[in-house]
């Protein structure tokens, strides 16, 4: 039993430090505001999602179309699985399940693991972007320092994870008979970017979309709630939203991404309040859509049916 509880305190902290949060916050109070939201800015905001979710199914699609042309609406159906996967999953380490869920289309878990890695290690270069011009401009000196420290430590760990020994460690330690079905990653990951360099610009850009996208579904949840933040402010809070995600010790991030968020627009005169109850429309928005999506999969609405 002793094994199992690391996953466990996972799935609990998570909820418990935003309890946590929103209690210190006030409940009463984000309740009230949520009471009086504006029903048509919501609408946009939920618009501005699915818009961005378009986006991280295209990013993706790019990503693999060199490996293998796939079905787009199969596709489409593999990806939401794998969102599904990530919103119960810590760290967002969900959305690796993709590759599990591309073995049909003839890519092996090892080609299409090292695809989804380019797309997480592009993501989190535009994160890491976007939040140290995040911390500069809104948090003071040794917040820069924590931060800057943490983008180090973060980098280190890539660094270590895919070094030749870390690969050879993982092989025979913890893979052990089963490396086989990873067969040809490191040999994708290494050599994508110089065989693929406009398919990684490609995803580099939709990236930077897909985050101001995001942004603007934020603007229109605050303006739900009677408040204008500046887009740009948005957008570069949105690379610190993305790094916290990355971080596997709570489900989806779950805690960790709402108590930065409130942090950091306190700094900037937002009330927590307002911050707080933005975040719960925001949960209204991700997980209302990842019980429609299961609706979709289960329905097999984006797959062609073999005779």
């Amino acid at each position: 039993m002793l094994k199992h509880w690391p996953k466990v305190i996972k799935y609990i902290f998570g909820p418990l430090l935003l309890v946590i949060l929103f209690w210190t916050i006030g409940i009463v109070k984000i309740w009230g505001l949520l009471r009086v939201t504006d029903f048509k800015f919501f609408v946009l905001a939920y618009l501005f999602f699915l818009l961005s979710v378009f986006i991280a199914v295209l990013n993706l699609y790019v990503l693999f179309y060199p490996l293998q042309r796939i079905d787009p609406r199969k596709f489409v159906q593999y990806f939401f699985a794998s969102r599904i996967t990530s919103l119960i999953f810590p760290g967002r380490l969900g959305e690796f399940s993709l590759s599990y869920y591309l073995k049909g289309e003839n890519i092996n878990l090892g080609r299409g693991m090292a695809a989804v890695v380019t797309d997480k290690l592009i993501t989190i270069t535009v994160s890491m972007v976007l939040g140290i011009i995040a911390i500069s401009a809104f948090m003071e000196g040794q917040h820069i320092t924590a931060f800057v420290l943490y983008v180090f430590l973060m980098l280190m760990f890539f660094v270590l994870l895919l070094s030749s020994r870390s690969r050879d460690f993982i092989k025979k330690w913890i893979l052990r008979k089963y490396a086989r079905h990873f067969a040809g990653f490191s040999k994708t990951l290494f050599s994508y970017e110089q065989e693929h360099k406009g398919t990684v610009l490609l995803n580099m850009a939709c990236t930077v979309v897909r985050m101001i996208v995001l942004a603007l579904s934020a603007k229109a949840m605050f303006l739900a709630l009677e408040t204008d933040i500046p887009l740009l402010t948005l957008i570069l809070v949105s690379g610190l939203e993305t790094l916290s995600n990355s971080i596997p010790l709570t489900v989806n991030g779950l805690g960790i991404k709402q108590a930065i968020g409130v942090y950091v627009f306190s700094a900037i005169g937002v009330s927590p309040v307002i911050t707080g109850s933005r975040y719960v429309l925001g949960f209204l928005i991700e997980y209302s859509f990842g019980f429609i999506s299961t609706l979709f999969i289960r329905n097999d609405l984006f797959v062609v049916k073999k005779e």
